[in-house]
C-alpha cells in the first residue's frame, strides 16, 4: 500500500512539476529566441519529457484510489 501511494505521488510530481518548468522556466527563458529557434528548443525539451509524461499517466491510475 505505502509503495502504490508513493508511486503515485511520484508520478504526480513529476507530471506537475515538468508542466511548472515547462511554462515558468522554459517559456520564459526561450521568450527573447527567435521563432525557429525556440520551437526546436520545446521540440527537444518535450522530447526528453513526454516519455515521463506517459509514464505517469499509466502509474497514476493504476496505483490511485
Amino acid at each position: 500500500m505505502a509503495a502504490a501511494e508513493t508511486l503515485h505521488l511520484l508520478a504526480a510530481v513529476i507530471w506537475v512539476g515538468g508542466m511548472f518548468f515547462a511554462v515558468y522556466v522554459l517559456r520564459l527563458a526561450a521568450g527573447p529566441m527567435e521563432p525557429p529557434e525556440r520551437v526546436a528548443l520545446w521540440g527537444r525539451a518535450f522530447a526528453k519529457f513526454f516519455p515521463w509524461v506517459w509514464m505517469a499517466i499509466i502509474i497514476m491510475p493504476v496505483t490511485g484510489y
